[in-house]
């Protein structure tokens, strides 16, 4: 019995470190997942306590989902290779949803599919892959207009609107692929759309930092096309610069003998703390958003097998034996 109580007071103060841990970790995951009903009356009296458990636990979930231990990859097998130097599998075909007329804007670091009607990129295009540095350098301190357009858009069009002006080819993922010229390229006009602040410097923002620093990083090659989202009445700013309802950015990737791709959706009233996982989409229902044909041309065999279903994860980045392959 003595013997019994000694072997559990040398391992009680293990069971409480690892009690605490749990409490730790679980306590802000689980509160991040109350419903708002029970977080109010929190929220009322202690809303600076509200923020740091539901930031601690949505970062703590975020990092989970990051890890991609389950669900199944949006995948196909390779026919061949489609990637050029900023778009795969083509250019995006012109739709007739909301808009007249693309015009196609080429720079050295990307593509641009312009719309002058709305005064917004529909679509850009840009290939991110592994550098030495991701050391952006200085950023740039002014944006410019865009002379090859017909809407010559300034920088002072998003003035006292309440909205960012948000870069949809991004200033780091750019600069550190193709240096200072390249990232003068993203301060361009052609490249913005209206963002609230709430959708650029934070979920937007941290989808890009993962495709530049960790998708673009640790695999040879990502492909990336993205946009905003339009819907019926299209509200405008005072400028004429219509307003997007969301945004849409669709990953492509070459892993070995398959072809794989993310797509998501982030509408413009996306709540703080919205776990990127959950923004997961279907080209299919991108392509009904926005009224564009993406990867005009992949066979349909192969459009059929990436474009119906989203993926059930992110890619895994962290650990190299899982990061290829497909959990049901």
């Amino acid at each position: 019995m003595a013997s019994k109580r000694g072997k559990m007071k040398h391992f009680r103060p293990v069971l409480l470190l690892a009690a605490g841990v749990a409490v730790y970790i679980g306590g802000p995951v689980g509160y991040y997942f109350l419903p708002w009903s029970v977080r109010r009356p929190i929220y009322k009296t202690a809303p600076k306590l509200d923020r740091a458990l539901r930031l601690r636990g949505f970062k703590t979930v975020e990092g989970w989902d990051g890890l991609g231990l389950w669900g199944r990859d949006c995948r196909t097998a390779l026919e061949g290779r489609s990637g050029g130097e900023h778009v795969y599998g083509g250019n995006p075909s012109q739709g007739l949803k909301l808009f007249d007329r693309v015009t196609v804007l080429k720079n050295e670091s990307y593509i641009v599919g312009y719309s002058d009607s709305m005064q917004n990129p529909l679509w850009v295009a840009y290939r991110v892959f592994d550098v030495p540095s991701l050391d952006s350098g200085k950023r740039p301190s002014s944006f410019r207009i865009d002379q090859r357009t017909e809407a010559k858009v300034p920088s002072t069009a998003f003035r006292g609107s309440g909205y960012d002006r948000g870069h949809m080819a991004p200033n780091h993922a750019i600069a550190t692929r193709y240096g200072v010229d390249g990232q003068r390229e993203t301060f361009l006009m052609s490249n913005v759309v209206p963002q609230t602040p709430r959708i650029n410097r934070y979920i937007w923002k941290d989808l890009e930092a993962r495709v530049s620093r960790r998708y673009g990083r640790y695999f040879s090659e990502v492909w990336v096309v993205t946009g905003p989202v339009f819907s019926e009445p299209v509200d405008r700013l005072d400028s004429g610069v219509a307003i997007p309802s969301g945004y849409y950015k669709i990953l492509v990737d070459e892993s070995g003998d398959a072809l794989r791709v993310l797509a998501f959706l982030v509408e413009s009233d996306c709540p703080p703390y919205t776990r990127i996982k959950s923004r997961l989409v279907s080209v299919d229902e991108l392509e009904e958003s926005t009224g564009l044909d993406f990867f005009p041309r992949l066979s349909e065999s192969v459009q059929a097998e990436i474009e119906v279903q989203p993926a059930g994860r992110l890619w895994p980045w962290l650990v190299p034996a899982i990061r290829y392959s497909v959990h049901p």
